[in-house]
């Protein structure tokens, strides 16, 4: 399950909160004042996808290095 960023619309405050890939934050709550119906932020992930297909390419180019 991801991990996501909220904003409270009420009081502003910031948490997270794990969400099944398919359930919307429409039933979270705010932690520090009850409201509903939290704004989801955006915020940056990680992947190692990039690292991936550059060690990928490295092989391909210069495959004695990998041996």
């Amino acid at each position: 399950m991801p991990l996501y960023d909220f904003e409270c619309l009420r009081c502003q405050r910031q948490f997270e909160a794990f969400l099944k890939m398919r359930e919307t934050p429409a039933a979270l709550t705010c932690p520090e004042c009850g409201a509903g119906n939290p704004r989801k932020l955006v915020t940056a992930f990680q992947t190692n996808a990039w690292s991936s297909f550059l060690d990928d390419m490295e092989r391909r180019v210069n495959p004695q290095k990998f041996k």
